[in-house]
């Protein structure tokens, strides 16, 4: 079978059940899960047969939707081989009437479908960051403190407390041995990330500094700015034509060693591991 139209307002859910289900609970909005004969269910949209039907799984991992008279919301194709099949289904029937309900698993489809895209936001952007956390400044060691040292910047050891932490970090590219930069961990584990378990000495916890990160925040910009107040980042990018990214990561590592620091949490996003 399969849906030859699908009525506007039917929602079409990809949502994980119990993802709907704590939506439903966190509104107050009545519901049951029942074990039912198909035949007494009404169908909500046309069919026909397909191959699609016979790819379905009846499980409790995919209950059909139902609305209070029994009218199936979601999951045609699981209905419709419960029906050939003369097996029971599994659903959850909100006890309100169609048109309230579909509106209700509409929203929080549309909810899911924005987190989601919000997610993978986050994905791509931190992907970008690791990407251009990645990269050298593109000029040598020695020019870098010397461009720096003229403006200026005292980068004395200040020999704080020691802060030996171990993390679960989450990254995408191996691991650079030799980088001058460290390497960059996401916090959250992704799909597609290796995960590791890493020992630091002497962390220093961004949080420790009051900072507090924004989405559209980029952590190495904010801790630049505190850290180096009188250096044009920008200036010396336009000068040299290096992405001032580059030099920030470049700067905030030099100065995280000469403090003695072997790593940077920044907020409950990126790791920087400096060994």
């Amino acid at each position: 079978m399969f849906k030859k139209g699908i009525p506007k307002n039917l929602p079409q859910l990809s949502a994980p059940y119990n993802y709907i289900v704590d939506k439903l609970d966190n509104e107050n909005i009545d519901h049951e899960f029942v074990e039912i004969d198909p035949n007494e269910l009404n169908a909500s949209q046309a069919f026909t047969y397909s191959d699609q039907v016979a790819n379905v799984n009846l499980d409790d991992e995919n209950p059909i939707w139902l609305d209070n008279e029994q009218n199936v919301l979601d999951g045609n194709h699981r209905f419709v081989l419960a029906l050939n099949t003369n097996k029971k289904i599994k659903a959850i029937k909100l006890n309100l009437n169609k048109d309230v309900a579909c509106r209700i698993l509409n929203k929080i489809q549309d909810i899911y479908e924005y987190e989601q895209s919000q997610n993978m936001e986050e994905i791509v952007s931190n992907d970008v960051i690791n990407s251009n956390n990645e990269k050298d400044s593109g000029i040598s060691h020695t020019e870098f403190l010397s461009t720096l040292e003229e403006d200026n910047l005292d980068i004395q050891n200040e020999n704080p407390t020691l802060n030996q932490q171990t993390l679960i970090g989450y990254r995408k590219d191996p691991i650079k041995d030799n980088s001058i930069i460290g390497n960059f961990f996401m916090l959250k584990q992704n799909d597609g990330y290796d995960k590791y378990e890493i020992e630091f000495d002497n962390l220093l916890d961004t949080d420790s500094l009051g900072i507090v990160y924004k989405d559209s925040q980029q952590p190495i910009d904010i801790l630049a700015k505190i850290w180096f107040p009188n250096i044009n980042f920008e200036k010396i990018s336009e000068k040299n034509n290096i992405p001032s990214i580059n030099l920030k990561n470049k700067a905030i590592s030099i100065m995280a060693k000469k403090k003695g620091y072997d790593g940077i949490k920044y907020g409950d996003k990126i790791l920087q591991g400096l060994k």
